[in-house]
């Protein structure tokens, strides 16, 4: 009786621990839609984004956002693969404006 009550409260422990856990991992990683969407606007500023190209960074970036959170492990694949995607849809202007600030911006997403 004992035992089975011991084990009980070890696996609702585990289940409290695993649950923190995972919602800590995902707060740790890319912000929240208002932060991604001041993180594009941002960039859309200082690059001079097309509305078309701003609507494809905040995919690409709501993207790996999920990504991240279902997978956490593989965080520098997602955002190798996420910045090819961004790089590839700018022109030749804004990827020197672009290249200036890539690193400060990617810091932001990443955490």
């Amino acid at each position: 009786m004992l035992t089975i009550r011991i084990i009980k409260n070890i696996m609702i422990l585990f289940t409290v621990y695993a649950f923190s856990s995972s919602i800590i991992l995902a707060q740790g990683t890319v912000k929240d839609d208002k932060q991604l969407s001041e993180i594009v606007s941002t960039l859309k500023q200082k690059v001079l984004l097309s509305n078309e190209q701003e609507s494809k960074v905040f995919e690409i970036l709501s993207e790996l956002k999920n990504n991240l959170s279902s997978k956490p492990e593989n965080k520098e694949t997602f955002v190798k693969d996420a910045q090819k995607k961004v790089e590839s849809l700018l022109d030749t202007k804004q990827k020197m404006k672009y290249d200036i600030l890539k690193n400060d911006l990617w810091k932001k997403i990443t955490g």
